[in-house]
């Protein structure tokens, strides 16, 4: 053991970043699309014992969730999808690292400037779905953790390192790690932030709205209803309730203009025949909730609106649509930007980089509400990559970043307040 390890373990990660990257592509190239993330979890949990940590793997049932009020259903089955959980340490206090294994459908492969499940290095980046939300992250907090051991210098801390499932879709996976008291005195998340501090997240609410119309021959459309035409008027409408909820926006943590709370509709589905006037249309969208917002008033707002769109239209206003509130349910979370893990990150940074680390929230929902609103403890979100780069084609994250965030989280854990 040295003295004064926290040169040596920075040293350690340089050393080990080329097996860093390798590793960072390994779980890249497994597929772990939200319900199908066991290969995946199996790998990480190989990883974690290779970096010295004491792996415990369970998995969630419907029976030990289903009653909080924080779940999510998204109709997926569980029983059989694994949540790993590893330590490393025995002190006091307790710091949790998550980050979740589960990653969106790649869509369109042809559209993809690399095959979206081969991990291709271009430009100091690793490609593919999965590489910035959030195997980066995953992978930065493992390569930090491996170097401690490595260097042998141990932790005054206890460290959890929760890799999770089914973030995507409401977040079961930390839901349920929780639950079993997978919890400390602080958790840093390890979601896509640039490598800046974002100890304040937007919720989202997924939605499905319902219009009805009147089916009729498309040759005497006259006689018929368009549930496609009348959601075009529900839609504007939605979208004027977008400019209204941000303008009312006030936060030090948000640049001024900036869209926190997002309302996107992701999918529509209508009609069953093309000469035929459709007579049922579903969107399916998610709906920003502004920081400190409650769910149920966010929901309120977006049903009245509808509401009130409906009523001004005669047909809908005797067929009202309908707001169903489905799959995932994100609230909005906050942690106070003088709260210890915010200052130990930050001077962790400062000693790693240099200058101080940034601030900024984000405009999506995050595992963080179920540490800060539900566990009751500080967390944060922190980890490499642009969440630009999330959810469409050519997903990718920097090298970089990878190995700027794994030496800032060593020195945070090593140097952690009070040791």
């Amino acid at each position: 053991m040295t003295s004064n390890p926290v040169g040596v373990v920075l040293d350690t990660i340089d050393a080990q970043m080329g097996e860093t990257v390798e590793a960072l592509r390994q779980l890249v190239r497994i597929p772990s699309v939200t319900g199908d993330e066991n290969r995946a979890q199996l790998h990480m949990a190989d990883l974690l014992r290779q970096a010295g940590l004491t792996v415990e793997t369970f998995t969630p049932t419907h029976a030990e969730v289903a009653g909080h009020p924080s779940f999510s259903d998204d109709g997926l089955p569980l029983g059989e999808r694994r949540v790993v959980v590893g330590r490393m340490g025995s002190g006091s206090p307790v710091v949790v690292l998550n980050g979740h294994i589960d990653v969106v459908p790649a869509g369109a492969e042809e559209r993809w400037r690399h095959p979206p499940w081969s991990a291709e290095i271009e430009g100091g980046c690793v490609w593919g779905r999965g590489s910035c939300d959030m195997k980066g992250g995953l992978i930065a907090g493992w390569a930090a953790l491996r170097a401690i051991a490595t260097v042998g210098c141990g932790l005054d801390v206890s460290v959890l390192f929760a890799s999770v499932i089914g973030e995507e879709t409401g977040g079961v996976g930390t839901l349920s790690s929780v639950v079993r008291g997978h919890v400390g005195d602080a958790a840093i998340v390890l979601e896509p932030t640039r490598g800046e501090i974002c100890p304040v997240g937007a919720g989202a609410l997924s939605f499905e709205l319902d219009v009805e119309g009147k089916a009729a021959h498309g040759a005497m459309r006259q006689h018929g209803v368009s549930a496609i035409n009348k959601f075009t008027g529900l839609l504007a409408a939605i979208h004027e309730l977008e400019t209204k909820r941000n303008a009312r926006m006030d936060h030090p943590l948000y640049r001024s203009g900036f869209l926190a709370a997002p309302i996107s509709v992701g999918m529509v589905a209508a009609g069953d025949w093309i000469s035929t006037v459709p007579e049922r249309l579903v969107a399916s969208g998610r709906y920003g909730v502004l920081p400190g917002e409650s769910v149920i008033e966010a929901r309120r707002e977006f049903e009245s609106v509808v509401s009130d769109s409906a009523s001004a239209d005669t047909w809908l206003s005797a067929h009202p649509p309908i707001v169903r509130w489905v799959e995932g349910q994100f609230a909005p979370a906050e942690t106070p930007v003088d709260s210890l893990v915010v200052s130990a990150l930050g001077r962790a940074h400062s000693r790693v980089v240099g200058g101080e680390m940034g601030l900024h929230g984000v405009p999506y929902g995050s595992d963080l509400r179920f540490y800060v609103n539900d566990a009751r403890m500080p967390a944060v979100l922190y980890g490499p990559g642009d969440v630009k780069h999330a959810h469409t084609v050519d997903e990718r994250v920097s090298i970089a970043e990878v190995a700027q965030v794994a030496k800032v989280l060593a020195v945070t854990l090593l140097d952690w307040p009070g040791q």
